[in-house]
């Protein structure tokens, strides 16, 4: 299941498990209830587009009602009170499911701004002691909802940080989400305005949600040229006398249609997005997507690369191999000013001490503080242009 999807169902879970049913049936709803979000969970792969779908499945409606008709059986009489006199429950009585809520997460700070509305709540049952007038002004602050929407916006907010800023694709749908969410009364103005959302994501440009795609599938074509299984492989061959008929070929086949396939992506590049591929190198976001690189801090803050040459190398091959059309033969003749050696990923050693680097920097964000509260990650995105050095 995806990490991010997982983090956002184990709230739900958590949210009814600190409810503490009362009876043995509805710790079985709530048992099967589990059971249906993991199933669903495990049915959906972008956590971009799981609210829409968490809401268009009916699950949020079925997680509200089996949230109220657990609170409601707590407040309920016993069996065995007199039957005559129904009790009225006082304010504090009323609260009592709610401060157990609020005792099961009092101690994680990543769910501040749920815990804020739960004491403005007990804040104004210490000023009442009529149900009626109690819940008026609940109402009139509308706490009950706030408490599922201050919570949900917390959480979103806080792990925005551990995000690239500049992986739109990454960030768009989180940012509008919270907007969603901050906008939103009710649990129907909720719905409404996830449709919304997921109306305008269909119809968003790629240019701003797509553009590491087109430019990830360039930086391959150029890397298959270029490397080992293309120019690289055959200029090592022809070094050490090495030029096996078969092999020889095969990098030259390679060289052939990876050229193509440069020159036809960065047509559709140019076309869909209105990028140069100057424009792209300038990008501080995109030009890390032509390198195959790894990420190494939190919702892909940062990345780390062996090599640093690599995208002078790339550029070196687009401006004097790809787009001059030369033939195979002048490319092999062509002394290059730069060398693609042996280019590999960071190693596990070499990624361990990126990540130590990245996050000493990143250590002041709130998703890094609270990232073990958040109980999940995803690994995409480059890193605000922050090149990781590791120390030799």
């Amino acid at each position: 299941m995806d990490p991010t999807i997982q983090m956002m169902l184990q709230g739900y879970i958590d949210g009814l498990n600190s409810l503490n049913p009362s009876s043995d049936a509805l710790k079985r709803e709530i048992e099967d209830f589990k059971k249906e979000l993991m199933a669903f969970g495990e049915s959906q792969n972008d956590a971009m587009t799981f609210f829409p779908k968490f809401q268009e499945s009916g699950l949020m409606g079925k997680y509200m009602d089996l949230s109220t008709k657990i609170t409601l059986a707590a407040q309920a009489p016993k069996e065995d009170a007199p039957k005559e006199k129904k009790h009225i429950p006082t304010p504090a009585e009323w609260l009592e499911p709610f401060k157990t809520a609020y005792d099961y997460i009092k101690d994680l700070p990543v769910r501040e701004r749920g815990l804020a509305v739960y004491r403005k709540l007990f804040e104004i049952g210490e000023k009442h002691t009529d149900i009626t007038e109690f819940l008026i002004e609940v109402e009139k602050e509308n706490l009950l909802w706030k408490i599922c929407s201050e919570d949900t916006l917390g959480i979103l907010s806080i792990s925005l940080t551990g995000m690239d800023p500049l992986y739109k694709g990454l960030t768009y749908s989180v940012r509008k989400n919270i907007e969603a969410w901050m906008a939103s009364i009710c649990e129907a103005d909720a719905y409404y305005l996830q449709d919304l959302l997921a109306a305008d994501i269909m119809k968003t440009p790629p240019r701003i949600l797509q553009p590491e795609h087109y430019v990830i599938c360039l930086g391959a074509h150029l890397m298959v040229y270029r490397g080992p299984k293309g120019k690289e492989g055959i200029m090592e061959m022809i070094a050490t006398g090495d030029c096996a008929k078969q092999a020889f070929m095969t990098n030259a086949s390679n060289m052939v249609i990876a050229k193509l396939q440069a020159r036809r992506t960065m047509d559709i590049i140019h076309k869909a997005l209105g990028l140069t591929f100057d424009d792209i190198i300038a990008d501080e976001f995109l030009r890390h997507k032509l390198i195959a690189t790894s990420n190494v801090c939190g919702l892909s803050r940062a990345y780390a690369q062996s090599s640093t040459n690599i995208l002078d190398i790339l550029a070196d091959t687009w401006h004097n191999e790809i787009v001059p059309d030369i033939t195979l033969v002048e490319a092999f003749r062509r002394e290059a000013s730069l060398n693609f050696g042996r280019w590999r990923l960071p190693s596990d050693d070499e990624a361990e001490r990126a990540k130590a680097i990245a996050r000493d920097k990143y250590a002041h964000l709130p998703y890094f503080k609270y990232e073990d509260q958040l109980q999940g990650t995803i690994h995409v995105g480059t890193g605000e242009g922050f090149d990781i050095k590791l120390p030799r």
